[in-house]
């Protein structure tokens, strides 16, 4: 059975698991003064709408990930030794760091790398779990493999470069005397994945399908108007083997990082308890409302 995300303060007001989002959520003490200024004053519920309507999306999700965080990678000591390594790189390029961070609102160097660094420290390691715990999917999106590629410009060369392979040389050797000069695609080891967009198709899937290592048996061409051609050796498509190097390369593409907080919200049944900001993720991000199956299909049909 799955369990809930339990949220602390504002969060669990705005959220819970398996309710309704017919609701708008409020606070207790909502008239109760928090400032005056002159003959106006402003109420704990006043700032509270406030910061709903103002941050209250982004704010929501960042605690929601706070509390993923603390649930799968909580913090030890070598993740706050990182953390104060990466604090101690910013001070030493800006002396005033501190005076900066406590003019921000951070009480002082440690609430900075509690509230900031541990957190983003957390975000890595949480990305790198996340190509364990969703390995199936990932494989199935992006069909990594590890794979020496060159590309050639005529056919005739890319004929010549794979019967140079088969017949033992280098895949150094061969792009050097077959390859096109001004490719990225050289014969270096590299992951190829479903990214590679200038890549053919058939080349990927190959690679990702191939039950042994070595080289591959044809000449893959690009279906356009002026068809590139590439040969490849495949190292590795042993997606447990690879997945660090796998998490490395694609673990800073935007679309991973949503997909990896979308994982572990429908993990934890992320429910948005309040009307108003149900109302705004399904709007702007319905990949978010992730007990509403119907609205991720949506989102997942505009990406």
């Amino acid at each position: 059975m799955k369990k809930s995300l339990a949220m602390p303060l504002m969060l669990s007001a705005l959220l819970l698991s398996g309710c309704s989002s017919e609701h708008t959520t409020s606070i207790t003490d909502a008239s109760e003064k928090v400032m005056t200024i002159g003959d106006v004053s402003v109420t704990k519920g006043q700032e509270y709408d406030l910061l709903k309507t103002s941050n209250g999306p982004v704010q929501v999700i960042t605690m929601a990930q706070n509390v993923i965080y603390d649930k799968e990678v909580p913090v030890n000591e070598e993740m706050k030794k990182e953390a104060e390594d990466q604090f101690k790189l910013i001070a030493e390029n800006n002396e005033k760091v501190v005076d900066q961070i406590v003019n921000l609102g951070y009480k002082d160097k440690q609430d900075y790398i509690d509230k900031v660094m541990l957190p983003g420290v957390q975000a890595q390691a949480l990305m790198k779990k996340y190509f364990v715990d969703d390995a199936e999917t990932i494989e199935l999106q992006y069909k990594p493999s590890i794979a020496q590629v060159i590309q050639c410009d005529t056919k005739e060369n890319a004929d010549q470069a794979l019967q140079a392979l088969k017949d033992g040389k280098s895949a150094q050797e061969v792009a050097e005397q077959y390859g096109l000069d001004s490719s990225s695609y050289t014969g270096s080891e590299e992951l190829v994945t479903t990214n590679d967009s200038a890549l053919p198709t058939r080349l990927i899937n190959a690679l990702n399908s191939a039950s042994e290592a070595g080289v591959m048996p044809e000449v893959y061409e690009t279906e356009d108007s002026n068809p590139s051609y590439y040969v490849a050796v495949l190292v590795s498509n042993d997606y447990d083997e690879n997945v660090d190097r796998i998490a490395d390369t694609l673990g800073s593409d935007s679309s991973m990082s949503k997909s990896c907080l979308v994982y572990y919200l429908t993990k934890y049944d992320f429910e948005v308890y309040d009307q108003e900001l149900f109302d705004y993720y399904k709007q702007n991000t319905p990949e978010y409302l992730v007990t509403h199956p119907d609205l991720m299909e949506t989102a997942k049909e505009t990406d």
